[in-house]
């Protein structure tokens, strides 16, 4: 769940919404032994959007901004080769589930179980724990932040810049679509829409009904990432029919790079300056 501040709460109070996106990240990894899976998802998910909203701050704080996002980076960094093999199995083994062709759904089954004998060599313990420490650091640093000086002009301009930056990777994406490009759109779609939802209770409703679409495109984006990491993984590998599996997997990525850009589309339509204004004016 998305930290939201309450419609009482001033932008001023971000550092708190950060805290308590770390101790969701915290509570995951105390799962780390009995549900692992769930542990590093839930983990990483929760310093994202804490790194986020580190971004969120930068026109109020720049250099506490910056500090609170290279600790969460650390802390998501030494999660990241669990994460990668246990979401890579998931999505091999998902997508043998949906493909009518029995040739390849085994080979995306087999690629599963390759991912599945990749996580097992991982310590989850060794990197929970560096992931702690990092958490630390990571709090720390937001207990540094001071967004006491205007905060609903930080807010404002915040927003603006989130916006901005999304409307500028769309525009990237839209004239040079590929799995890097679409990547970098997906990141900042995400921030549009964790920041949208974290100021949910205290700004406009125009700006809140935008949250649906970000989700929608987020979704698309990211199946489109997971068909880009599977199809390069299946690029290395010389086995029947893996060319037929690259070839089906490309087409149903494809598809969803129409969907996803037509639905970026309508959700950054807006000039950024035009926004910015309509920003600071609800400030």
């Amino acid at each position: 769940m998305t930290e939201t501040l309450d419609a009482h709460r001033s932008f001023s109070e971000m550092p708190a919404v950060m805290l308590a996106e770390i101790d969701q990240a915290r509570a995951a990894l105390k799962r780390i032994e009995s549900d692992p899976l769930y542990a590093v998802h839930e983990a990483r998910k929760a310093i994202k959007k804490a790194r986020s909203s580190a971004r969120l701050i930068r026109k109020g704080d720049a250099p506490a901004s910056k500090r609170i996002n290279a600790a969460g980076r650390r802390a998501a960094t030494v999660l990241e080769e669990a994460r990668d093999a246990d979401s890579l199995e998931q999505i091999a083994r998902g997508a043998a589930i949906h493909c009518e062709t029995p040739e390849i759904a085994a080979v995306l089954r087999a690629e599963g179980e390759r991912a599945h004998r990749d996580g097992l060599r991982i310590d989850r313990a060794r990197a929970a724990g560096q992931a702690r420490a990092n958490l630390d650091d990571m709090a720390r640093e937001v207990a540094k932040a001071d967004l006491s000086d205007d905060p609903d002009a930080a807010m404002a301009k915040g927003l603006a810049r989130t916006y901005k930056r999304a409307k500028k990777r769309y525009e990237t994406a839209k004239d040079d679509p590929n799995g890097v490009t679409l990547h970098e759109l997906r990141k900042r779609v995400k921030d549009w829409r964790y920041h949208t939802t974290a100021l949910k209770e205290v700004w406009p409703g125009t700006v809140k009904k935008k949250r649906k679409k970000a989700k929608k495109a987020a979704d698309l984006l990211g199946d489109h990432h997971d068909l880009t990491r599977l199809i390069e993984r299946l690029d290395d590998r010389e086995a029947p029919h893996v060319d037929d599996a690259i070839t089906a997997l490309k087409a149903r990525r494809k598809a969803l790079e129409k969907k996803a850009l037509k639905t970026a589309k309508k959700l950054f339509k807006r000039d950024p300056g035009d926004l910015k204004d309509d920003l600071k004016d609800a400030a």
